[in-house]
């Protein structure tokens, strides 16, 4: 038989989901200044080989790139459309929350660049424990706008796996020049971090920035 929650289980979690929704970014703002200051002032524990750094940054490089151009792409589809209508095409065709998806792409990147797992550690408990609580949230709100129609989208559309099988795709999309001009920008950050993590570390080899203590 199938597990049922009480009704004040469900009450909690809709609380916490609304709570967690509310404060999401001055809570992704915290957890992004205490890594930032992790990675000005600690370094890795580990002594990788020049060709391992190279073959980490250059995935880390690769990752960020990849989530700098999905959040564009993300935007192209649901800027002009958001609260208006279902959006089931383009990345939206492969997995219901892809904005989510490619901000962990780039976040998995830069993480890659400091070669620490305490630093990764970090990061997954945050997005474990944040994001699947403001996604559902997201979710219960578009079920009482849309109803069955965002139903039938759900049972068909992955939430964070996407499934590249099926990508489909539309001539034309109603466009939000704003809120892309705004995406441009914001994704265009993770490059930028890419080149700050750079001077970070050079940074800590000549001794410009100490070292206070390793991570593993």
């Amino acid at each position: 038989m199938a597990k049922t929650e009480s009704p004040m289980a469900t009450e909690q979690a809709s609380a916490l989901s609304t709570a967690l929704e509310k404060y999401r970014l001055p809570l992704s703002k915290a957890v992004v200044a205490l890594i930032l200051l992790l990675m000005i002032f600690t370094a890795s524990r580990w002594v990788l080989s020049p060709v391992t750094t190279w073959a980490l940054d250059s995935i880390a490089l690769f990752l960020l790139l990849v989530a700098c151009l999905g959040r564009v792409w993300c935007i192209m589809y649901i800027g002009g459309q958001k609260n208006n209508s279902v959006v089931s095409a383009g990345p939206y065709s492969m997995v219901r929350n892809p904005l989510y998806v490619f901000s962990f792409i780039g976040a998995l990147g830069l993480v890659l660049m400091t070669h620490s797992i305490t630093i990764a550690a970090l990061l997954l408990v945050f997005y474990v424990g944040i994001y699947p609580f403001v996604v559902a949230k997201e979710e219960a709100n578009l079920h009482s706008l849309f109803g069955e129609a965002y139903q039938d989208y759900c049972d068909n559309t992955p939430r964070f796996i996407p499934s590249f099988k099926l990508y489909s795709t539309e001539t034309q999309v109603a466009a939000d020049v704003k809120r892309l001009e705004r995406s441009l920008f914001d994704s265009g950050c993770f490059v930028l971090a890419f080149i700050a993590l750079t001077g970070i570390r050079m940074a800590h080899e000549s001794g410009l920035i100490p070292v206070l203590f390793k991570l593993p």
